[in-house]
C-alpha cells in the first residue's frame, strides 16, 4: 500500500505533525514552491573533476571509488596543507576517513591537519546529511588556520546503523554526546590538542546539536557556536505545543503509521528522482547549481547501508528533544552564538513557526552574544548552496571570537 493512498488532507495533516522540518517537503508536490533563478556559483572551482578522474552517476550509490578515479579526502592531503585551499575535490567524494567507537559502534570522523595546535572548529551535519556535506567549507576554514574536524552522527554517512533499542535511542542527547566524545577522543590521541579551545558548527539538527554541545563544554572549551539554519528539533512538534485535540493524532503517526507503512515511506523517500526534484525546488532555494551528482551521492549513497531504513523511521518518529531557546538559555557568559540563516528556507523559517532563529537571542543570558545573519533568499543548507555567502560573514566573525596564531 503506498502513502499517497491516504487521502490528502490526511497526508498533510501528517507531514505537518511528524515529518522532520529539514525533510517534511519530499513528499509534496513539486509544485508547492520553485527557485529563484541565480547563475552565481561560489567557489565553483571545487566542483571540477581532477583529470583522470571518472564521475559516479548517482544512480548507482556505490560505496566503492571506481577504477581510475581520484580519490582526493581531506586526510591525504595532511602532509601538504598548502595544496588544500586549491585542490579540487574529488567527485565522487570518498564515504569513509577515520574511526573511534562510541559505546562500540563506529564513528566516521576527519580531521583536516596533522597539527595539534591549529584550533579546532567542528562541523556536524544535518539529518540526511554526511561529512561530506561540508564540501566548500572544509577547504576554507583549514585555509583560515583552523584544524576542521567533521564527523558523521551516529546513523548517518559512513557511521554505524544500529536498530533502536534500550541501548540505542536516536534523539538530540544522543548525537551531542557523540559528538561530545569526539572531542574527547581527538584530545586524547593528540590529533588537537587538549584542553583546546573549539568553535563549533552545524546545519539543521546538527544545528541544535552544535547548541547543546557547546552548552556542554562551556566557555572555557567553546567560545563560539555557529549555526547554519539550526533546526527547532529532531522533529517538528512537541507533545507541548500542540492542542489536546491533535496529540493523539501525533501519537497515531508516530506509533501506527510510520510503522504500518514505514517500508513504503522509506521506499518513496529514497527515490533519486524524488530527492534531486526537491533539492532543486525547496532546498537549494535561490541556486540549484551545487545540485550536481556529487551531492546526490553524498545524501543517497548512505541510505543503502544496512540499518539505514530502521534509523530513517527511528528520527522520524522520534522525540523532538529541547528547545533551541532553553538550550541557548543555559550558555554561559562569554560564549558567542554567529547564526547564518537563509530568509527562503521553507523548512526552518527565520521568522515564523514554533522556533523561528529570529527569536533565539532573546532566550540568550547576559553576557552572551547572539549575532544573526540574514542570507537573502538562500534555503535550508546555506554553506553548501552558498558558501560564499557564508564565508563572507563567518571569517570576520570568527577572528572576532579567536585570534588564531
Amino acid at each position: 500500500m503506498k502513502l499517497w493512498c491516504i487521502s490528502a488532507p490526511s497526508r498533510l495533516l501528517i507531514l505537518v505533525l511528524v515529518i522532520a522540518p529539514e525533510v517534511a517537503s519530499f513528499f509534496l508536490p513539486s509544485s508547492w514552491s520553485s527557485p529563484a533563478p541565480n547563475p552565481g556559483v561560489p567557489f565553483g572551482a571545487l566542483q571540477s573533476t581532477p583529470a583522470g578522474a571518472s564521475r559516479l552517476p548517482f544512480s548507482t550509490f556505490q560505496s566503492k571509488q571506481p577504477a581510475g578515479a581520484v580519490r582526493l579526502p581531506l586526510s591525504a592531503l595532511h602532509s601538504a596543507e598548502t595544496s588544500f585551499e586549491t585542490s579540487p575535490l574529488a567527485n565522487p567524494l570518498p564515504r569513509t576517513y577515520r574511526h573511534f567507537l562510541y559505546k562500540s559502534f563506529k564513528i566516521n570522523y576527519d580531521v583536516s591537519s596533522t597539527d595539534p595546535t591549529r584550533p579546532p572548529i567542528l562541523l556536524i551535519h544535518g539529518f540526511g546529511g554526511s561529512i561530506n556535506h561540508w564540501r566548500y567549507n572544509a577547504p576554507y576554514l583549514h585555509s583560515l588556520g583552523y584544524n576542521v574536524v567533521r564527523v558523521d552522527l551516529l546513523g548517518f554517512g559512513a557511521s554505524d546503523k544500529p536498530a533502536p533499542s534500550p541501548s540505542v535511542e536516536y534523539c538530540m542527547e544522543l548525537f551531542e554526546d557523540v559528538c561530545y566524545s569526539l572531542v574527547e577522543h581527538v584530545e586524547g590521541v593528540g590529533e588537537v590538542e587538549r584542553g583546546a579551545e573549539w568553535i563549533v558548527g552545524g546545519n539543521s539538527i546538527g544545528g541544535l546539536t552544535s547548541l547543546l554541545l557547546g552548552r556542554r563544554l562551556g566557555h572555557a572549551r567553546c567560545p563560539g557556536v555557529v549555526l547554519f539554519n539550526a533546526s527547532g528539533g529532531m522533529t517538528s512538534f512537541r507533545y507541548s505545543e500542540l492542542s489536546p485535540l491533535l496529540r493523539p493524532v501525533l501519537w497515531l503517526v508516530q506509533n501506527v503509521v510510520l510503522g504500518q507503512f514505514g517500508t513504503a515511506f522509506w521506499n518513496n523517500f529514497k527515490q533519486p528522482s524524488n530527492v534531486e526534484n526537491i533539492l532543486r525546488t525547496q532546498v537549494y532555494k535561490n541556486n540549484d547549481t551545487n545540485v550536481d551528482e556529487q551531492l546526490l551521492d553524498i545524501i543517497l549513497a548512505p541510505s543503502y547501508d544496512e540499518g539505514a531504513r530502521e534509523v530513517f523511521l527511528a528520527v522520524f518518529g522520534g522525540q523532538a528533544g529541547p528547545t533551541p531557546e532553553e538550550v541557548i538559555g543555559g550558555f554561559e557568559a562569554g560564549q558567542k552564538v554567529l547564526a547564518l540563516w537563509g530568509t527562503g528556507d521553507l523548512w526552518t523559517p527565520l521568522e515564523t513557526g514554533l522556533h523561528p532563529g529570529a527569536e533565539f537571542g532573546r532566550y540568550a543570558p547576559e553576557g552572551v552574544e547572539y549575532e544573526l545573519v540574514r542570507l537573502d533568499g538562500v534555503g535550508h543548507c546555506p554553506m553548501d548552496e552558498n558558501p560564499g555567502l557564508c564565508h563572507e560573514a563567518l571569517g570576520p566573525w570568527l577572528r572576532g571570537v579567536r585570534a588564531l596564531p
